[in-house]
């Protein structure tokens, strides 16, 4: 059956992170994602020229979930509560997706062996925090809070997140290093943005 781009694409995306999981990077084929979301090798070239295309189109879409410029302004709208409370809410949506996951695991294993797809992964991961941090630090500065550990230490904001991800990455996706930590999270943003 004949698919329209902005249906096919996700189809091979889809099955081209199986195959990735299954037998690393490296090891699958154009030949085996093709078959594996029903196409004819031929047909999946006319989506994607490599298989370095397809990861990172994988990448592009594990990483642009979530519009950071709509994050609520604090003071203007919302309070700091909301405003924490909508970003984790994102983080961890954009960052816990089982497919970011994935793609983390296979990344630490492949590491040597595609340093390209590391650095690409690097690439947009960097601009991708660095879009979160300037809206932090805008809506910072707009609510007249120039001068705090947040405004100087942006990342701050990350470090929870990137904990838990480590750890589903590690023991799993069922296992919670602690079953409040998104509570905390919120908490110690909140602590962070006052």
């Amino acid at each position: 059956m004949r698919l329209a781009p902005a249906q096919r694409v996700p189809q091979i995306l889809d099955a081209a992170l199986q195959e990735f999981s299954r037998r690393g990077f490296t090891a699958a084929r154009m030949d085996d994602i093709a078959q594996r979301c029903g196409l004819s090798k031929g047909g999946l070239y006319a989506h994607f020229d490599s298989k370095d295309a397809i990861f990172k189109a994988l990448l592009d879409r594990s990483l642009n979930r979530t519009d950071w410029a709509q994050m609520p302004q604090l003071a203007a709208v919302a309070g700091t509560r909301a405003v924490a409370e909508w970003t984790v809410d994102r983080l961890h949506a954009a960052l816990l997706a089982p497919e970011v996951i994935t793609l983390v695991r296979l990344l630490i294993p492949e590491r040597e062996r595609v340093p390209l797809r590391v650095d690409e992964w690097k690439k947009l991961t960097q601009q991708h925090t660095q879009q979160v941090m300037a809206v932090i630090h805008h809506n910072l500065e707009a609510s007249g809070r120039k001068d705090t550990v947040l405004a100087r230490h942006p990342w701050l904001v990350l470090s929870p997140i990137v904990h838990v991800l480590l750890w589903h990455t590690v023991f799993g996706e069922g296992a919670e290093p602690d079953p409040h930590y998104r509570q905390a999270h919120i908490d110690m943003l909140c602590e962070l943005l006052a």
